[in-house]
């Protein structure tokens, strides 16, 4: 009959363990001195097994995640990239679909001679971002009919959590979108001014279209909070030729289910 091991000395091991598979003890484990050594492979090369597994789980994930980037840079440099990020970051998370926020700031500093890989790799992540996001209720333009002109006056509107925002300096949407369309990718170019890229979710799909400037800064300050007054009047006061586009701006937040509530903020 076995003596049971006590349960401090098993949560030792644990932990021992754990720190061989996230790789912070590899070279000289601590934890092969608790495995026992018996008839076919070795204790190191047994180790090595749950070593290598859990990079390729992880690998895999990121794959799944980086779909267009890991076909941008072909199976040797984007497992290479993803070995090296799973050794600088190892996993804190519970939930592997998160795992992978960081990849793109990874990216930006290792491929910093190629930034369009790191754009390609964040404009996949807020896809999916845009894709996960909480379901909220979604306003229309009947919602805003039963409202009064003083009441507009006072008007500010909830986002649905799903709307993003990305500043892209490079032709990385033509890119991500010949990848998934299975073509050849065109050539990176840069442009000569930084672009806004709108990403959300509509009808189960996540959805991207760039933005002229004004609107952008227009949607940005309801998403911030301000009320719609406030926008309208910031919007003019930049741009006076911007103001009659706004209530079409609006028209088409509603119709593309970018808004979620009416709020009535400091009414009388």
């Amino acid at each position: 009959m076995s003596t049971p091991v006590p349960a401090a000395a098993t949560q030792a091991i644990q932990d021992k363990f754990q720190q061989y598979v996230l790789g912070t003890d590899a070279v000289q484990p601590a934890i092969l001195a608790d495995i026992r050594e018996q008839f076919g492979l070795p204790a190191t090369e047994r180790l090595a097994i749950y070593y290598n597994a859990y990079r390729i789980r992880i690998r895999d994930a990121l794959a799944e995640a980086y779909g267009n980037t890991h076909g941008y840079l072909g199976d040797d440099m984007f497992y290479q990239l993803c070995l090296d990020y799973i050794d600088a970051h190892p996993s804190q998370l519970r939930n592997l679909r998160w795992y992978g926020a960081q990849f793109p700031a990874f990216l930006a500093a290792r491929l910093a001679e190629h930034p369009v890989v790191a754009e390609l790799a964040a404009f996949e992540w807020t896809l999916s971002l845009a894709f996960d996001a909480a379901d909220q209720p979604v306003l229309t333009l009947d919602d805003l009919r039963p409202l009064t002109a003083e009441q507009w006056q006072y008007l500010g509107f909830d986002c649905q959590p799903s709307l993003h925002f990305l500043q892209m300096q490079w032709n990385t949407v033509a890119i991500w979108q010949a990848l998934n369309a299975g073509r050849e990718p065109p050539a990176a170019e840069r442009e000569a001014l930084a672009t806004p890229w709108l990403i959300w979710r509509k009808d189960l799909q996540s959805h991207f279209r760039s933005m002229a400037g004004e609107e952008h800064a227009a949607l940005q300050g309801l998403k911030a909070g301000q009320s719609f007054a406030e926008v309208c009047a910031l919007a003019a006061g930049r741009s006076p030729a911007s103001a009659p586009q706004i209530a079409g701006w609006l028209q088409t937040w509603l119709t593309d289910e970018m808004l979620s509530r009416v709020r009535l903020e400091g009414a009388p």
